[in-house]
């Protein structure tokens, strides 16, 4: 039988470890579409210990979800990026789509400004264009994520960014996060993925000490997995400094293309390993951008860090969960 890519050293993911710390877990960025999957990303959150789910989930498929999912969801608000062909119509559809996904109780709003969206569109957070859109999602009272960064390595790599004069530098990326968390002040601004930089903490910190309303999560498995096996010891003392400024997150995309419960485990197990423990040896997911084989080195946070890491922070976003494991 073929290795699974979401379990290459063949690890029972059902026999969860021992959790460091007892207490709700929010995972404050993962992707549920309304898919029969879902019920796979459920024992694994389940196991997990993983209390609360905070989706990017697609305007039409949240009644769904919260069907399935009750209190133990809440939403991002994202816009119909497939309809960006028409840009007056998108911008529209999208300041109305605020209004809807505030309806259902979404308190994020999600902009993603990666590189593609720079040569595709010509824009950046900070485009005029999408000032109706920010200053709508302010109107609404919400906070924001935004995608900003993606990995280092991609800058140098023809089939991605290395065309600076159409993707912008790495560094070029961050001109949008200072703009935004200025013009958005003092509501928060969550940087996807480590706010994208995991791999230059220095640079990471100056983003955090020159906007107090700054945060970041820690999504991206695969990503996030990669670059912490490379510099454990720097990302243990940034986590410990910036204790109160990162929140947990998975990525996860709960899609039909995912139809096994392995890929939704891998993700939990690896970031438990990670943060919890001092497991250092071989990683059970495949990445294609990483060394073979792939490599985790667990960093061992302070089980107070853990703690704010898990649900103190979210929880002073709104995402409290105090009882609704079994909902």
């Amino acid at each position: 039988m073929p290795t699974s890519p979401a379990n290459l050293i063949d690890l029972d993911y059902r026999a969860v470890p021992p959790r460091r710390v007892p207490g709700p877990i929010v995972d404050i960025h993962s992707h549920v579409y309304a898919t029969g999957q879902q019920r796979y990303f459920r024992e694994a959150a389940d196991l997990y210990g993983i209390t609360k789910i905070v989706s990017m989930t697609p305007l039409e498929d949240v009644p769904a979800v919260r069907e399935a999912w009750g209190e133990r969801i809440e939403f991002i608000a994202i816009p119909r990026w497939k309809d960006m062909s028409d840009e007056g119509d998108f911008l529209r559809r999208w300041q109305e789509d605020l209004a809807a996904f505030r309806d259902h109780g979404a308190r994020l709003c999600k902009l993603w400004m990666a590189p593609r969206m720079r040569k595709d569109h010509g824009l950046t957070a900070e485009h005029p264009v999408l000032r109706p859109v920010i200053d709508t999602a302010l109107d609404l009272g919400f906070d924001f994520m935004i995608h900003a960064g993606d990995p280092t390595a991609w800058f140098s790599r023809a089939d991605k960014y290395a065309d600076a004069g159409v993707y912008g530098t790495k560094r070029d990326q961050y001109d949008q996060v200072h703009w935004l968390a200025d013009y958005i002040a003092p509501r928060t601004l969550i940087g996807a993925h480590m706010g994208g930089t995991v791999e230059d903490l220095d640079f990471l910190q100056s983003l955090l000490d020159q906007h107090g309303n700054y945060s970041v999560d820690s999504s991206a498995t695969k990503w996030i997995v990669r670059e912490v096996a490379r510099q454990p010891r720097a990302v243990h003392a940034f986590i410990v400094r910036n204790a109160d400024r990162v929140l947990f997150g998975s990525d996860l995309v709960v899609h039909d293309r995912f139809d096994n419960f392995d890929h939704y485990a891998s993700r939990y197990w690896c970031h438990q390993m990670m943060w919890e423990s001092d497991y250092d040896g071989r990683s059970p997911i495949e990445d294609p951008d990483g060394a073979d084989p792939p490599r985790l080195a667990g960093v061992q946070l302070p089980d107070e860090v853990l703690v704010k890491l898990y649900h103190e922070n979210a929880s002073r976003l709104g995402y409290a969960c105090s009882q609704c494991a079994d909902s």
